[in-house]
């Protein structure tokens, strides 16, 4: 499936030339960092978690965590065994030695053993921060920043090409609004037992400790 992405890889390169450009000092360290918080998704995971325990955003915190899990079926089990694209230091040595002569890996992070296409980290942050955009702004706006920002660190690092990332957005925008649905159909029967449930236990415990 590599020659489905040779078109793209001049522009994919092009990108390359320009991050390593900016790239030394304080980025480095920031875009590590931002880049290392999306490591299998679990801060989006916790902030889907955290919302759960709140009335307010629990419904924002299930459509999270909802999308999450889209996302790691889509992603891991679908498009990227189907795509099998390699990482940007994996492309052949010798079908690919022009792209070698110029590219040149930078070590910021550990090379991933995984395939390439699409970025899991900018998928997993679209699909959370959307998720939290469709019910509250206040707080999704800045979670959409920050996975522009985690996206945009995963061509930094050069572990992904610009066109993964790309994609990634787009799949993690379809997680997103698939989450969403799901959440909107279920929530209004199961939610209900749930939080009945949750208050007869803490009656329970209230009835406990006046005896």
């Amino acid at each position: 499936m590599q020659s489905l992405f040779e078109p793209f890889l001049n522009f994919d390169l092009s990108v390359f030339e320009w991050v390593q450009t900016i790239q030394g000092g304080f980025l480095d360290k920031l875009l590590v960092l931002i880049t290392t918080l999306g490591e299998k998704g679990i801060i989006f995971i916790l902030i889907g978690l955290v919302l759960l325990c709140t009335k307010k955003y629990r419904k924002a915190g299930v459509a999270i965590l909802a999308a999450m899990l889209v996302m790691g079926i889509g992603n891991n089990l679908i498009l990227k065994t189907i795509f099998a694209r390699p990482r940007p230091f994996n492309l052949d040595p010798v079908e690919y030695a022009w792209w070698h002569e110029i590219y040149k890996f930078p070590e910021l992070v550990s090379r991933p053993t995984s395939f390439s296409f699409p970025s899991g980290h900018t998928s997993s942050a679209f699909a959370a921060a959307i998720a939290l955009l469709w019910y509250d702004k206040k707080f999704g706006i800045p979670l959409t920043l920050f996975a522009a920002v985690m996206g945009f660190s995963r061509i930094y690092v050069e572990v992904h090409y610009c066109t993964d990332v790309l994609f990634g957005v787009l799949v993690g925008v379809i997680y997103a609004i698939i989450g969403v649905l799901i959440v909107n159909k279920l929530y209004p029967i199961i939610m209900p037992k749930v939080e009945a449930k949750i208050g007869a236990i803490k009656e329970k415990r209230k009835s406990a400790k006046s005896e």
